[in-house]
């Protein structure tokens, strides 16, 4: 016995396909938005970076963004630093 598929239960597997297409491809663009990027260059800074997110990173994420994060990381790092001495210095008296 073959089914038979009314006109509305057809737009109803089409509808379900195309949702289920629509997230795929939300979930392909998933992981490349800006806090992810944040993470992941904090995350290799700090060396807790795991090896899913790692892969993740390469296959789906852009250079330039991570080089550019990385950069804005390490310059705030260094004046973290240099505040941090600063204001020991001035509590030593010198």
């Amino acid at each position: 016995m073959s089914e038979q598929h009314t006109p509305t239960q057809k737009n109803l597997s089409s509808n379900t396909q195309n949702n289920t297409n629509d997230n795929d491809q939300q979930s392909d663009h998933k992981g490349t938005g800006f806090w992810s990027t944040v993470k992941s260059v904090v995350g290799a800074m700090f060396g807790v970076q795991s090896e899913e997110q790692r892969q993740k990173d390469f296959e789906k994420g852009s250079a330039l963004n991570f080089i550019i994060g990385g950069i804005v990381f390490v310059i705030i790092f260094i004046f973290t630093i240099l505040y941090f001495v600063n204001s020991a210095l001035e509590s030593a008296g010198q």
